[in-house]
């Protein structure tokens, strides 16, 4: 055999291997896995209508709220804590004008603040959300 070819066959079988290697190096070491995200589990407690003035004006807030939580323990005592919670959300909703509560805005921030009141009181900072399920104002 010729030298020339024998170089190019070392060359070919060297290419050839570093394809193959560096295939498995790239498989096994730097690709990442994908990160498949399990959602967690949430546990929606409803608390009820309800109906109540607003301000000190002759408005009216009707509505029925939900409570979202991920801790199933938390879910567990709303049910202790439902005429306290209650309590609280008329009081935050009394305390509110119409117009702050009629615009969008004016919504996410009762629900928030409703959240951070609800959080206090059940002690707990994995109160996830709030929702209306009906919210009427008069």
């Amino acid at each position: 055999m010729d030298f020339k070819k024998m170089i190019l066959f070392a060359l070919i079988g060297f290419l050839i291997s570093g394809a193959f290697f560096g295939t498995i190096l790239y498989f096994t070491v730097f690709k990442t896995p994908r990160q498949v995200t399990k959602p967690l589990p949430t546990y929606e407690y409803n608390i009820g209508s309800f109906s109540t003035n607003l301000g000190h004006q002759r408005n009216f807030f009707k509505g029925e709220i939900v409570i979202e939580t991920i801790n199933k323990n938390v879910y567990e005592e709303f049910a202790k804590k439902d005429t306290e919670l209650k309590d609280q959300i008329i009081e935050v909703l009394i305390a509110k004008e119409p117009e702050d509560i009629l615009n969008p805005e004016g919504q996410q921030k009762l629900k928030q603040e409703l959240i951070e009141r609800i959080s206090e009181i059940m002690a707990s900072d994995e109160i996830t959300n709030l929702y209306f399920i009906d919210y009427i104002v008069q």
